[in-house]
C-alpha cells in the first residue's frame, strides 16, 4: 500500500513524556546497549508524540529476544513480570505502578482470516509492517547513541499530516477484522478520514461475514474500546452507515430516537457525576444500553451472548430495555408520585440504567419532565441509603412469628420512613402494630 520511505535520520523529542518515564526509557536504552540489543518505542505513543497528544502507554519492542530483555529489566528495577510466550511479549509492572509491555520484533501470518496469528521472529521493519495503519507503524529507537531516532518506513508522518487512516496492505482487514472497528475509532478520535483504497477495502471486508468469525471476547474488546472514546456518537453513526451494527444483531437499528438517546449520553453522565460525586459510571455500558434501548429483550439477550459480556455487564445491559420506558413515563408524570413509589420504581436498576433514564429524557425534551426526573433521581439516591431502625429480630420480639411477612412488613415500614410518615423508632413500632391490626 505504501512505498518504503525510511526517514531514519529524523529525531523525535521524547521530552513531552513525564520525567519518570523519560528517565526510565533512557536507562532501558543503556541496558540494551550493554547487551548488544536494539530497543524501540512503538505503537500509539509514537503517533501521539508526533500529534502532541497525551498518551503514556509505553510499548517497547526488541530485536532478538524481547522476553529475555524484559526479564533483565524486571531484575534491574524490581518490576513484576508476566510473560505471554505465544506472542513473544512480556508485561512489566514497576513498584510505583508504571506498566510497560516489551515484545520481540516479529512478523505474523494468518492461517485463516479472523483467527489469532502465528508469530515468527523478524526485523524492526518487518515488525512495523504487521501493524494496522501507517500512523501506527512508526518506532523511536531508545539506544543511547540513537536515542529519539524515528523509523517511519511506511509513510506514517505523511498520513498524519494528511489526516489519513491508511492500511499497510490490501489483505489487512481480512487478516484481522477487528481493524475495521479500529479504523473507525481512530478516524473519529482524530477527525481524520479513511484513505480511498482503505475505505473500499473496509467496505469489502464489512460486506462479508468475516467479523462473524471473531470470538466474542475479541469483538467485545473492540466494541467497548470504541464506546470508551470521549464522545463515540459519531463512531456509532459510522458503524450504522457502514452496516456494521448487524454484527451485534441484525435487527439492531439506529433509529432517530436511538440516535438522540446516544447523543445525549455525555450530558447525562456529566449531570450524574456532578450531582453524585464519587459515583463511578461504566460509560461504554451506558452507550451499549442506549444503542439497544429500543430493541426487544430477545435482541438484547442475543447481543449480550455475541459479545460474551460478563454476568455483571449482562445484568446492566439487560435492564435497559422496555422496562425503562415504562418507569420513565411514571417518573416524568406531573401527578403525585410519593418518594416511596419512585424508590420502588427505581429499586434494582444499576447506576448506568439511571443515567440511561436521563439520556432518554434529554433526547425527548427539556422542561418540566426533565426537572421532575432529576429531582426524583436525586431523592432516590438519598433514600436508597435509608434503613429502618427495626429489624426482623425486633419483629420477632414483638410477637410476630418468622416468615415471608417479615419482608412485606419491613418494606412497608421503609416506605413509611421514606415518605416521612414515621421518623423515630417509637413511631416505627406504632406503625407495625397498627399495620398488623
Amino acid at each position: 500500500m505504501s512505498g518504503m520511505k525510511n526517514q531514519a535520520s529524523q529525531v523525535v523529542s521524547l521530552n513531552r513524556l513525564p520525567v519518570r518515564q523519560l528517565r526510565l526509557l533512557k536507562q532501558i536504552g543503556r541496558l540494551a546497549d550493554e547487551r548488544g540489543m536494539s530497543v524501540y518505542l512503538v505503537g500509539g505513543v509514537v503517533r501521539d508524540l508526533l500529534l502532541k497528544r497525551e498518551n503514556w502507554d509505553l510499548d517497547l519492542t526488541v530485536e532478538k529476544d524481547g522476553i529475555a530483555f524484559a526479564k533483565l529489566v524486571a531484575d534491574r528495577y524490581g518490576a513484576g513480570l508476566a510473560v505471554f510466550e505465544r506472542f513473544a511479549t512480556a508485561r512489566l509492572v514497576f513498584p510505583d505502578g508504571l506498566k510497560i509491555d516489551i515484545a520481540t520484533t516479529r512478523r505474523e501470518s494468518y492461517a485463516q482470516p479472523a483467527l489469532l496469528p502465528t508469530v515468527r521472529l523478524a526485523s524492526i521493519e518487518e515488525d512495523l509492517s504487521r501493524r494496522d495503519f501507517t500512523i501506527n507503524a512508526m518506532a523511536v529507537q531508545l539506544n543511547s547513541g540513537q536515542f529519539g531516532r524515528l523509523l517511519d518506513p511506511y509513510g506514517g508522518q505523511r498520513d498524519l499530516r494528511a489526516r489519513t487512516i491508511r492500511v499497510l496492505h490490501k489483505g489487512s482487514f481480512q487478516d484481522d477484522p477487528t481493524r475495521i472497528f479500529r479504523a473507525i475509532r481512530f478516524e473519529q478520535r482524530f477527525g481524520f478520514h479513511l484513505e480511498r483504497t482503505t475505505l473500499r477495502l473496509l467496505a469489502q471486508a464489512a460486506s462479508t461475514n468475516l467479523i462473524q468469525q471473531l470470538s466474542g471476547p475479541r469483538l467485545q474488546n473492540e466494541i467497548l474500546l470504541l464506546l470508551a472514546e470521549r464522545d463515540p456518537a459519531r463512531a456509532i453513526s459510522r458503524l450504522a452507515q457502514l452496516k456494521l451494527l448487524r454484527f451485534l444483531h441484525n435487527r439492531l437499528g439506529y433509529t432517530p430516537t436511538v440516535k438522540r438517546t446516544v447523543t445525549a449520553v455525555p450530558e447525562a453522565v456529566a449531570w450524574w457525576v456532578r450531582r453524585f460525586q464519587g459515583s463511578v459510571i461504566d460509560r461504554p455500558i451506558v452507550y451499549l444500553m442506549a444503542l439497544s434501548s429500543e430493541s426487544s429483550p430477545a435482541v438484547v439477550a442475543t447481543m449480550i451472548r455475541r459479545l460474551s459480556l460478563s454476568r455483571e455487564q449482562a445484568k446492566r445491559v439487560g435492564s435497559g430495555g422496555c422496562r425503562v420506558d415504562r418507569v420513565l413515563k411514571k417518573l416524568t408524570d406531573q401527578g403525585i408520585v410519593r418518594p416511596s413509589q419512585a424508590y420502588r420504581l427505581l429499586e434494582g436498576f444499576s447506576d448506568e440504567a439511571l443515567v440511561l433514564f436521563l439520556a432518554k429524557q434529554l433526547g425527548r425534551q427539556q422542561g418540566v419532565g426533565l426537572r421532575l426526573l432529576q429531582r426524583r433521581l436525586t431523592a432516590y439516591m438519598k433514600n436508597r441509603t435509608m434503613k429502618t431502625s427495626l429489624t426482623g429480630r425486633d419483629l420477632q420480639a414483638m410477637g410476630l412469628q418468622p416468615g415471608p411477612q417479615y419482608k412485606t412488613i419491613l418494606e412497608k415500614l421503609l416506605d413509611a420512613c421514606i415518605d416521612g410518615v414515621v421518623t423515630t423508632e417509637a413511631e416505627e413500632r406504632a406503625f407495625v402494630r397498627k399495620w398488623l391490626s
